[in-house]
């Protein structure tokens, strides 16, 4: 409640300092909406608009008296997002139609054709780099997500500021490219493919996970979004459902297998959830595993395994938010900010196979885009490209050195556009630092990893790895923690799950007994050398 108290206070304040802007042209894109007799945009429904988009080629000024070159046209749009709704810069929807208002596919900028479109406006991310940087790495990671675009935007004669112009998460050969699922496949192959399902706040159809979420007692409800819930079918819904149940069984084991005997590997594309995991974490977002997380699935003949994506809604990352711990560049946000996350991150990140293929994966993106130089020149590079414009931006919303919710301290105060990048910057070296030292696992057998159908089965178990298996027995515990190992132990640390050492020990045997009664009851992280053995329960009776 004092966050939404908060967040009404100074959205009160900022709303009067909007100030008018005199613009006439621009070094980016200009798109140019106009509503029929100039009527507001509202939540809902989409109301009818043009829309014009001026763009005169790289290098190229763009003034609002050019003629539309790129597009022009009519749309349906309406503001979009929920909290941010009541932001003095919004975002919108919009979907391009025909003469008729009928949906039309059109291209633009780039963006390959399609009809649904968003102009995302950021407002409390000072650097409006979030999202930008979020779906960029992705794409690099060789995943879908969105493509995007800073452009300036007018709406009925009034100046809005730097928008980024982002894709809706659709099924299509150019976005989430999984086959289509008609409402008459209701078996066989064609029934195994063509899902998209979420992760999400808000009250649509799903089922409930026979799981709790991590370190809660709700369970995680997951949404039909594709086919969605009004027009999924009865055999579909049970299909999908069954899938992820069989998956969730396996990982709930105690060895990975599920009752079927096959591996929780068998059911996903484990480089996609690896993925989801390193970039999640790298960006410390709030959100992350417990809100706006998307998995898909096509049919079995195309290959059929759940897949984690596309990446959504990045706004409160980078450092960004004054709550979950979310701007100190160390700790695991999955362990800071949860709630509703599922449980299988936290039983990957004692797993012998999750955890190499994770290790093998950061090690090789670090010399690659998450590679400091890299990631730097892409921020330099983007203070560069917004020089000017953001000087429009921030006389139109003048929010630099203010509170906008939920800005930490250091973002809150930085003075202009180019520091709050700075400190991105800074941010973001600092959490890699922090990532190197403290992300769990040995990179070995990393060639097979590498595989986008790898499975783990009897003939090729876990044991190929040439890991040291290391057991704590019993979790929960009380009072004592017998450690295990068919090597000699080494060095254990127990930390808290912010990552501080709250004990430190260095055993020379195969085989040990922890005394934890002076450690109050909660949850803690057992690291052997740099990996993660075990995530710690006490319960003190």
């Amino acid at each position: 409640m004092k966050y939404l108290f908060s967040f009404s206070i100074y959205f009160l304040f900022i709303s009067k300092l909007i100030s008018q802007v005199s613009f006439t042209s621009s070094d980016l894109p200009i798109i140019i909406v106009n509503t029929n007799n100039g009527l507001p945009i509202v939540d809902d429904p989409k109301i009818e608009a043009t829309i014009g988009i001026i763009y005169n080629g790289e290098g190229e000024r763009n003034t609002i008296f050019d003629a539309r070159n790129e597009y022009f046209g009519k749309c349906g749009i309406e503001i979009r997002g929920e909290s941010s709704q009541l932001f003095a810069k919004q975002s919108f929807l919009f979907e391009t139609w025909d003469e008729d208002g009928n949906d039309i596919d059109t291209s633009f900028l780039g963006f390959p054709k399609e009809e649904d479109f968003i102009l995302y406006g950021p407002y409390s991310d000072k650097t409006m780099m979030n999202n930008v940087l979020a779906m960029h790495l992705a794409n690099e990671m060789g995943h879908y997500s969105s493509r995007t675009r800073f452009v300036e935007v007018v709406i009925n004669d009034n100046y809005r500021g730097i928008y980024v112009l982002m894709e809706k998460i659709k099924r299509d050969k150019n976005r989430v490219d999984i086959a289509k699922l008609n409402e008459i496949d209701v078996e066989g192959d064609q029934l195994t493919g063509g899902y998209i399902i979420r992760i999400d706040k808000g009250f649509y159809d799903g089922w409930a996970s026979n799981y709790d979420a991590h370190n809660s007692f709700n369970s995680i409800n997951f949404q039909y979004y594709y086919p969605d819930q009004n027009t999924i079918q009865s055999e579909q819904k049970s299909y999908i459902k069954s899938y992820v149940d069989n998956f969730e069984n396996a990982i709930a084991s105690n060895d990975g297998y599920n009752d079927d005997g096959l591996h929780y590997t068998h059911y996903i594309n484990l480089r996609s959830f690896v993925d989801n995991f390193l970039l999640n974490e790298l960006s410390k977002d709030v959100d992350a595993y417990r809100l706006s997380t998307y998995f898909h699935k096509d049919k079995d003949s195309k290959g059929g395994r759940l897949t984690a994506g596309p990446f959504w809604d990045f706004n409160l990352s980078f450092g960004n938010a004054d709550y979950c711990q979310t701007s100190d560049p160390s700790g695991f946000i999955y362990y800071q900010c949860g709630g509703n996350s599922p449980f299988w991150w936290n039983k990957w990140l004692n797993d012998i196979t999750f955890l190499p293929a994770m290790k093998c994966r950061w090690e090789e993106l670090r010399e690659t885009i998450l590679n400091e130089d890299y990631l730097n020149t892409y921020l330099e590079d983007h203070k560069v490209l917004l020089a000017e414009s953001q000087v429009r931006n921030f006389t139109k919303f003048p929010i630099l050195g203010q509170y906008i919710w939920p800005n930490p301290l250091f973002f809150e105060n930085a003075p202009s556009h180019a520091i709050a990048i700075d400190i991105m910057k800074d941010w973001l070296n600092s959490r890699i630092i922090w990532l190197d030292n403290n992300l769990p696992g040995f990179a070995v057998g990393c060639d097979k990893f590498d595989d986008p159908d790898f499975e783990v089965t009897m003939e090729v178990s876990t044991s190929d790895l040439d890991l040291q298996s290391i057991n704590v027995f019993p979790n929960p515990t009380a009072d004592y923690l017998q450690i295990s190992s068919n090597e000699i132990i080494g060095e254990v640390v127990i930390l808290d799950i912010f990552g501080n050492r709250i004990k430190d020990y260095t055993f020379d045997t195969k085989s040990e007994i922890i005394d934890l009664r002076n450690l109050v009851s909660g949850s803690y992280i057992l690291r052997s050398g740099k990996r993660i053995v075990s995530n710690l329960m006490l319960v003190k009776l």
